[in-house]
């Protein structure tokens, strides 16, 4: 991620290539590469989560009227796909369960990277000084560069 950039650029080409790698297990049937993907999927979404909980989210509460309640609500969506994924990862490939688990993952994903784009960065940004919104864009950066897993290929 270059130096420099805002929270919103951040999170955008954050959201994108998690939606990519949603959009691709989304469009492959039981094979190793959708396993590997949907690990790698996982394990990116909830990094990214924890980086939102730990920066994003105060940000909200503290420079949107309504951004307490959007906290909450995002931290409860967060927490639910995670739950999704210790299930995905319960299950296995061979369980009845696995499909429809790996298909509300994705939808999970597409629902938090919509709400956050259509609502959420456009309030904070709007809300924020230049100077605080490049601030959590640091802070986002930093974080998710060194949480980000590595990925199988």
């Amino acid at each position: 991620m270059p130096e420099g950039t805002d929270a919103a650029t951040e999170l955008r080409r954050e959201h994108e290539e998690i939606e990519g790698l949603a959009a691709r297990v989304a469009s492959l049937g039981p094979s190793p590469e959708r396993t590997r993907l949907i690990r790698d999927v996982s394990a990116r979404f909830l990094a990214h989560t924890h980086a939102e909980e730990r920066y994003l989210y105060p940000a909200l509460r503290r420079f949107l009227p309504e951004g307490s309640d959007d906290a909450i609500r995002q931290t409860r969506r967060d927490d639910a796909a995670e739950q999704i994924v210790r299930s995905i990862e319960r299950a296995g490939e061979l369980d009845d369960a696995y499909d429809a688990l790996v298909n509300q993952l994705v939808l999970d994903i597409h629902r938090h990277i919509e709400q956050q784009e259509s609502v959420l960065l456009p309030a904070l940004t709007g809300s924020c000084t230049r100077e605080e919104i490049n601030n959590l864009g640091r802070q986002l950066r930093d974080r998710l560069q060194g949480d980000r897993p590595e990925t199988g290929g």
